[in-house]
């Protein structure tokens, strides 16, 4: 690491460490809390940020039951985005696939490098169900639940099983091929993750709880506590800490998929917090990255319950097809054996049901798929839009 980046004004400071037979510096950041008070340039941002995600919490506090529309959506976008950020590449149809055919979710990849990826996607949506459930069980965002939540997010991962899931690093790491970061040493961990134990669960700076989301997920990735999985942790404790602190009704703001679209910059912005104290700048873009993901889901959410509006009003009120027109918003692609899990009918029931729906032009066969796979290519093309056009083709 290039010890020479790091000015006076840096978030913390240099320590001399040998790693791999080789002289180097660790950057351990300074404790908690970092800053006390917003920086004055920043509250417009700041008011807007907590306008447009008050907006999306109320949207889907108004779709009550139906909530589950905009949300499955949301988990799986930031699963597939938070993992391609470290390089695993899954679109959302291999995801949706695998999991129309694996309903319980168990993909190990074992052998298979892209259904090792597919697996690290569940795993990641399975971490932030399970976050959420600790933090409903008035569980704290602290050490053992970050470890917890560490070993679910490795648990279909045969790279990351072979990283100590669950298990604070004992070993110094670096970040890239050049070593572009060094973390802190081991021997260093424990008194600052007591520090950010002690931040989640009585901050002491004055700073709006947006803005603790913020600074406390720069002070996890500087931390780097773990051999694997720091970036893909880190992410998933924004989105729990933000649901947590705002008082969300569910875990709804995800910015992976803004920090995917400027990845270059989210990775200097964090290295230029450690190096020069940059927090006004590194606040400012998390503040517009909220903002921009707010209003990309409050658009998405609309646009969804528009046409589930119009599907709805295509069959009767009630009965299986309407219940099952419900489901495809959630799982918008769907096998025979899903109708016959959900609605205990027989095989023929249940082909015949879908049938029934793919008549109204609202599904489709996938080409190619055993077994037979249909997909609601209208709602996934909405679902799954990113800013290179839809990932899903049916």
């Amino acid at each position: 690491m290039k010890s020479e980046a790091f000015t006076e004004f840096k978030a913390g400071h240099l320590v001399p460490i040998t790693i791999r037979d080789r002289a180097d510096y660790a950057f351990v950041p300074s404790e908690l809390p970092a800053l006390s008070s917003l920086p004055p340039s920043l509250m417009p941002l700041q008011q807007e940020a907590r306008i447009k995600i008050e907006r999306l919490d109320g949207r889907v506090r108004a779709l009550g039951g139906n909530a589950g529309l905009l949300i499955r959506p949301l988990q799986r976008r930031e699963a597939l985005t938070s993992n391609r950020i470290e390089g695993t590449f899954v679109t959302a149809e291999e995801l949706l696939q695998a999991e129309a055919v694996n309903p319980d979710g168990d993909i190990s990849g074992a052998g298979d490098p892209q259904m090792g990826g597919i697996g690290e996607s569940i795993a990641y949506g399975m971490a932030l169900k399970r976050g959420q459930e600790l933090i409903d069980a008035k569980r704290d965002l602290d050490r053992e639940t970050i470890k917890e939540l560490h070993s679910e997010l490795l648990s279909q991962s045969s790279r990351g099983r072979e990283k100590k899931p669950g298990l604070f690093r004992s070993i110094q790491v670096a970040v890239g091929h050049d070593r572009r970061y060094v973390p802190p040493p081991p021997e260093e961990l424990d008194r600052l993750l007591a520090n950010l134990e002690a931040y989640h669960l009585a901050p002491t700076d004055q700073l709006d709880p947006l803005l603790r989301v913020f600074v406390a997920h720069y002070q996890f990735e500087a931390i780097h506590p773990f051999e694997d999985g720091n970036g893909r942790l880190g992410r998933l404790l924004l989105a729990l800490s933000a649901y947590k602190w705002l008082g969300l009704l569910t875990p709804c703001l995800y910015l992976s998929e803004y920090f995917d679209r400027h990845r270059e910059e989210y990775i200097r912005l964090l290295f230029r917090v450690s190096t020069h104290g940059e927090w006004a700048e590194w606040l400012a873009f998390c503040l517009q990255g909220a903002i921009e993901q707010a209003e990309n889901s409050i658009r998405m959410c609309d646009a969804l319950e528009s046409l589930r509006r119009e599907y709805k009003a295509a069959v009767p009120s009630r009965g299986r097809c309407a219940a099952l027109i419900d489901d495809l918003f959630v799982r918008p692609v769907i096998t025979v054996a899903d109708v016959m899990r959900k609605f205990n009918v027989t095989y023929k029931t249940a082909k015949a049901d879908l049938e029934k729906i793919k008549e109204l032009g609202f599904l489709r066969d996938l080409p190619d798929v055993y077994p037979r796979t249909l997909a609601a290519a209208r709602i996934l093309s909405i679902a799954y839009r990113t800013d290179g056009g839809t990932t899903f083709h049916a």
